[in-house]
């Protein structure tokens, strides 16, 4: 179990290599009925960018061990450019704020996701609040 009063501001929480493979936009798309993805040949289907910042922020969340209890309050993405499916991404994660105000604890996590050929294609932050902490 992670204590998260000891996260340091500019601390990885998660370095994941990620795939996004055909299967698993197949599933996103059913999923959350995304009709952004655009189907192609072999090497032109696009992955759709929601896709990969869920792929991304799941292994943030697995990282962390998130308690239950915890809310995603929010998060800010920015996305570069597409990717293409089958590619191979990694997702970067550090802590950015973390602070307790009225016995909760906020933690800003900052999201970098790069692949060899595409470069960064999604960057961004995510609030996660943990309740029931002494201040």
């Amino acid at each position: 179990m992670i204590d998260y009063s000891t996260l340091a501001v500019g601390q990885e929480v998660s370095h994941r290599l990620i795939r996004v493979d055909a299967d698993t936009v197949t599933k996103y798309v059913g999923a959350v009925d995304d009709a952004t993805a655009r189907p192609g040949g072999p090497g032109e289907a696009k992955a759709p960018p929601m896709a990969v910042a869920a792929l991304g922020l799941r292994g943030v969340l697995d990282d962390l061990g998130i308690p239950s209890g915890a809310l995603h309050a929010g998060q800010e993405l920015r996305f570069s450019g597409p990717v293409d499916v089958d590619a191979s991404l990694v997702c970067r994660a550090t802590v950015t704020r973390n602070s307790v105000r009225r016995g909760s604890r906020f933690v800003d996590i900052a999201l970098s996701v790069v692949g060899k050929e595409e470069g960064e294609v999604m960057s961004g932050t995510t609030t996660l609040i943990m309740p029931g902490e002494a201040g």
